[in-house]
C-alpha cells in the first residue's frame, strides 16, 4: 500500500492528521489541475476546496485494487473542475473575468503550469531532458503524469488513436530515462 493509499484509508476513518498530510502531499498537483482546467485563480481555489471536501467525504470509496491512489485523487479534482465548468456554462449570463491570475494558492510556491511543477519536482536535469523531447511528447507526458489524464482521455481530446498515445508516452519516458541515465 502506498503512502497516499494509507493516508486515504486513515482519512476514511476521519483522521484529520492523515487528511492534512494527504493535502500537503497532493496540493501542488491538484492546484495545477484546477488552474489548468479552469484558467482562473478564484475558480481554481473554489474548485480545489470543493475537491478536498469531496476527498474527505469519499475517501472510503477508494479501492486500492482498482487503481493508483494518486490517479483517484486527480480524478476527483478533475471531475470537480469539470462540474464547475458545466455549472458556469449553465449560468451563461454570469461571466467570470479570467484576467485575475496574479498569484498562487496559500502555501504553494510559484508553479503556475504543470510543466513548471514537473520540472521543479525533478530538478534542472529533467528540465533539460524534457526540453529535448518533441512538443507532442512533452504535452502528452504533462497531461498524463501531472494532470492525471488517462490514455483514453488523451486520445479523445487530441483525436489520436489510443495506440499512438501509448507509444508516444512510452517513447518519451524511455527518452527521459536515457537522458537522465536512469536504469529501467
Amino acid at each position: 500500500m502506498s503512502d497516499l493509499s494509507a493516508l486515504l484509508a486513515y482519512t476514511a476513518l476521519a483522521d484529520q492528521q492523515a487528511f492534512a498530510e494527504l493535502y500537503a502531499q497532493t496540493r501542488m498537483q491538484s492546484w495545477a489541475i484546477c488552474l489548468r482546467l479552469l484558467g482562473d485563480r478564484q475558480l481554481a481555489e473554489d474548485a480545489m476546496q470543493d475537491a478536498y471536501v469531496k476527498i474527505w467525504h469519499q475517501a472510503g470509496s477508494y479501492r486500492p485494487h482498482l487503481g493508483d491512489s494518486q490517479a483517484w485523487l486527480a480524478t476527483v479534482v478533475r471531475n470537480t473542475c469539470r462540474d464547475r465548468l458545466r455549472g458556469l456554462r449553465r449560468e451563461s449570463a454570469h461571466r467570470v473575468d479570467a484576467s485575475d491570475d496574479h498569484g498562487d494558492p496559500p502555501d504553494v510556491a510559484d508553479h503556475r503550469t504543470p510543466e513548471a511543477l514537473l520540472a521543479a519536482r525533478m530538478g534542472g536535469d529533467l528540465e533539460d531532458c524534457f526540453e529535448q523531447l518533441a512538443p507532442r511528447q512533452r504535452d502528452l507526458l504533462t497531461a498524463a503524469y501531472v494532470m492525471g489524464q488517462s490514455h483514453g482521455e488523451l486520445a479523445r481530446e487530441r483525436a489520436l488513436p489510443m495506440g499512438t498515445v501509448k507509444t508516444l508516452i512510452r517513447r518519451a519516458v524511455l527518452a527521459l530515462r536515457d537522458c537522465l541515465g536512469v536504469q529501467a
